[in-house]
């Protein structure tokens, strides 16, 4: 459902380190509740340097994107490889997040988040079941069934740009005002993406009444997301060839004279900008010396103003102040 008049109140922050200036902005819009979150640790590991950016765009829900909001870069930063090998330490962690989702310690806090009626109906489940084996059975909380968020996160460290992405979230680079997009949206009519679903039983259509967006079932049209667990539970088959999956894809980049900025925004920014679009948007700003919160707060209201703007929107600049050091961080 959406609102008749969007709710443009905007939540702005702003930070900056040696190497980076950043800026974020967040607006709930048309829609009836916010379920974006985001994340920012300039210092998320001072040994490596390592600076960290998160955008959660929920869906059925804010329960599973505030919680990673909360969780993933500190579960991240603990991943045995985070510092030798940033890449599969961000797919373990990606992946780890819908297995600490599924205990009963996660579903309290899910359900403080907004996740109530998913743990509440599991409860019932399984009190329904002890009654047919033995008394004092525990409910089970089995996780967030329907609510979910596609995730993007950057990882800065050195000369390097590490991108993990599972979803229609995107990273942008303005290279000398070009873009460069450094994240793929994972839809389900992608090839790929529909061969792994139709291997489940699954199947991808566009439902009748509902655009011309194709969706898993006819229902849901994201085809990577941390949560989501109704799609993840075919047995015989890895987290990585469930319906919807939590694995990341993971690019790097390395930082040259040339790049300016990042964009790092939910996919309700890309339905009303292209990737160049946005760049020149900010560059054109950046070019009359206009703070990068500014800019933020800008671009949402260009976004909203738009017939397609109609999602929740968050959008990160992330300005690179300084030449790129020689190489990476030891």
């Amino acid at each position: 459902m959406s609102l008749d008049v969007p709710v443009t109140a905007m939540d702005t922050k702003k930070g900056e380190n040696r190497r980076l200036a950043y800026a974020v902005s967040a607006m709930q819009g048309y829609r009836e509740n916010m379920e974006d979150a985001h994340k920012v640790d300039l210092n998320l590991d001072p040994r490596t340097a390592t600076s960290f950016f998160g955008v959660y765009d929920g869906h059925g829900g804010p329960a599973v994107s505030k919680y990673c909001a909360k969780h993933l870069h500190i579960e991240l930063r603990k991943d045995a490889g985070f510092r030798n090998d940033p890449v599969a330490a961000i797919q373990r962690t990606f992946l780890r997040m819908d297995t600490m989702m599924a205990s009963r310690k996660a579903g309290k806090e899910l359900c403080e988040y907004g996740a109530g009626s998913e743990y509440w109906d599991n409860c019932k489940k399984e009190i329904r079941a002890a009654r047919f084996t033995f008394c004092g059975q525990k409910p089970r909380y089995d996780g967030p069934l329907s609510n979910g968020c596609t995730t993007i996160v950057v990882l800065i460290r050195g000369n390097q740009i590490i991108v993990g992405n599972a979803g229609d979230c995107r990273c942008v680079l303005s290279r000398n005002g070009q873009a460069i997009v450094l994240s793929t949206d994972f839809k389900p009519s992608l090839p790929g993406e529909r061969e792994r679903i139709e291997n489940t039983g699954r199947t991808v259509y566009v439902p009748a009444g509902r655009g011309n967006i194709e969706r898993i079932d006819g229902e849901i049209a994201i085809s990577r997301a941390i949560g989501d667990l109704a799609y993840k539970n075919v047995e015989g088959l890895s987290a990585e060839q469930q319906a919807i999956t939590a694995y990341p894809e993971v690019r790097t980049e390395a930082i040259t004279h040339d790049d300016q900025f990042l964009i790092i925004a939910c996919d309700g920014i890309w339905d009303c900008l292209s990737s160049q679009q946005a760049v020149t948007f900010v560059n054109m700003y950046l070019n009359s010396n206009v703070g990068l919160s500014v800019i933020c707060e800008a671009l949402l209201q260009h976004c909203v103003s738009v017939p397609s703007g109609r999602d929740n929107m968050t959008v990160m600049l992330v300005r690179f102040k300084n030449p790129p050091p020689a190489g990476p961080a030891a």
